[in-house]
């Protein structure tokens, strides 16, 4: 019966009721779908796994006023933990300053976008970079393009002075930074601005009152020293006070100058099992002559080049004896040497190929380490993919000059 709308009547409804179905009358059961009937697959037990410590990298924050010594500290941790170091730099070329001092590569912005230091950072792991510092990070919260000026900039096309509801536009990107600081395969280490203050103390020595500058907090947003593993103030004195440290030998720490101890401590704390290393795939195309590759994508035993997952300890070592100019020579003769012995006159071709991209015709054109090391990173690379090639097809093959040979029948077909 329904209700008549015109004069409130009751009459009749002659219009036919759908009559339910078999399907629509059984009733459903616990584990189906009240549109699909189909079971829900039950997700897979948790399980628990022996914690292990792998070979870590440091996030590290140094926060104080200007003056107290931030860039050089960070130039100097870096140094420590070894290079090749990149350096961000939002403080006009100030980083250069230290370049008679400390060997490293340096990105001198004037926009402080968040998303173009998340590239930043990806593109110094492609480029093998061990060492990314961040000078400032500050700069990246309330510089020009910063986040703080993206909120105003959303608040006014929001027209709406309302900042939380813009804030919901730019809290992902500064998400999306932290995500990127804390997942890089590499050291990063950011200098923060401090909100300074004047205080007057009294001079023990002479009894007088003298005023000093000292740092509240960090310029950056509330919350930020919970991402790093290790935070510290530092002072007009240059002096480092550890305020937040997950290595228990350094809490607590004061460090006047830091430097060597410091970065010594660091360095065994990080130490651990050796990240589980990912072998690159073989390409399946040629790409050094024109001709047909043979089976497994080699020609003359080279394949496509590809980059290496991870840095290893052998190329770490290569890094580590390239510290003088007699090293770099001696270390790329090595490399050449294994890539003849596996690849022949193309493998040569090829290296030398690599060296005009950086610029020189011969080792002993670098004029420092740091350039050297990046393209020995890209000759070893094409060592791996030649490995990695004959590994496929004839089984392991070592390093020439390690003191094993190759066999007559894998240099016969590499030549």
């Amino acid at each position: 019966m329904l209700l008549s709308a015109r004069n409130g009547n009751t009459e009749s409804a002659q219009q036919p009721v759908a009559t339910p179905t078999a399907a629509q009358d059984r009733p459903v059961s616990r584990n189906e779908s009240h549109t699909s009937h189909i079971a829900l697959s039950r997700p897979e037990p948790l399980q628990f796994r022996k914690a292990v410590k792998y070979d870590a990298k440091l996030r590290f924050a140094v926060c104080g006023p200007s003056g107290s010594g931030k860039t050089y500290t960070l130039l100097q941790l870096a140094t420590e933990l070894g290079g090749p170091v990149a350096l961000v730099d939002t403080e006009r070329g100030s980083a250069s300053k230290y370049a008679d001092i400390f060997e490293f590569d340096v990105l001198e912005l004037e926009s402080y976008d968040p998303q173009r230091l998340i590239e930043i950072i990806d593109e110094a792991a492609a480029k093998g970079y061990r060492v990314v510092c961040i000078d400032s990070l500050s700069h990246f919260w309330n510089g020009k393009d910063g986040e703080l000026d993206k909120v105003d900039r959303a608040a006014r096309r929001m027209q709406t002075p309302n900042s939380f509801a813009a804030w919901k536009q730019v809290t992902p990107l500064h998400n999306a930074l932290i995500d990127k600081i804390v997942s890089a395969p590499l050291h990063i280490l950011a200098s923060m601005r401090a909100k300074t203050e004047w205080i007057l103390e009294r001079d023990e020595r002479t009894g007088k009152t003298v005023p000093r500058k000292v740092g509240l907090a960090p310029v950056m947003r509330d919350g930020i020293e919970y991402e790093f593993d290790v935070c510290g103030d530092m002072d007009q004195e240059n002096t480092l006070v550890i305020t937040k440290s997950r290595c228990p030998k350094l809490a607590g720490g004061v460090f006047p100058k830091p430097g060597k101890e410091l970065a010594d401590v660091l360095k065994e704390w990080l130490g651990g099992v050796p990240a589980k290393r990912v072998e690159p795939e073989p390409s399946k195309e040629a790409t050094m002559a024109p001709v047909e590759p043979k089976k497994g994508g080699a020609v003359n035993g080279v394949g496509g080049l590809q980059t290496v997952a991870v840095l290893t300890e052998e190329l770490a070592a290569i890094w580590k004896r390239m510290c003088s100019p007699r090293g770099v020579v001696k270390e790329f003769d090595a490399l050449k040497a294994s890539v003849e012995a596996l690849a022949g006159s193309t493998g040569v071709s090829e290296y030398y190929r690599i060296l005009r991209q950086h610029g020189v015709d011969r080792p002993g054109q670098f004029q420092s380490a740091q350039p050297a090391r990046l393209c020995a990173k890209d000759v070893y690379i094409l060592l791996e993919q030649l490995r990695s090639n004959v590994r496929e097809n004839q089984g392991e093959v070592t390093l020439a000059g390690e003191g094993e040979a190759v066999s007559a029948e894998t240099l016969g077909q590499a030549g």
